[in-house]
């Protein structure tokens, strides 16, 4: 069973995302901001990371950048409603990108492509 981190200020869509991935045998944890994220990392082992862009504070930038350097090879997700953050995320080699709004199939679909 892959575990995955989920990463994004709004906490019922946290929830609804945690509660399908659940459904689909996938287990998961969540945080809320960017220094919760690092904090599971540093204490859990995960199989790919599922984080929004745009959060108070720190990024999901700011959080991929991280992953790449203390975690190579992790599988990377980033969400976003910003239409134009589309074009350069694709552009980066270690992610995966998922426009929002979504349908949490497509959302599977992507984190199994990520996971290989």
């Amino acid at each position: 069973m892959a575990r995955i981190l989920l990463v994004d200020d709004d906490e019922e869509f946290l929830s609804l995302i945690r509660e399908y991935l659940g459904a689909c045998g996938f287990q998961s944890e969540v945080a809320e901001n960017v220094a919760k994220a690092r904090a599971w990392l540093q204490c859990s082992q995960f199989d790919a990371v599922l984080s929004d862009f745009n959060m108070p504070g720190e990024s999901g930038l700011d959080l991929l950048s991280h992953v790449l350097s203390s975690y190579p090879g992790l599988p990377f997700i980033l969400m976003s409603g910003s239409a134009g953050l589309e074009i350069s995320a694709r552009e980066l080699d270690h992610m995966e990108f998922i426009p929002k709004p979504f349908e949490f199939k497509e959302m599977v679909s992507v984190l199994e492509k990520a996971l290989g």
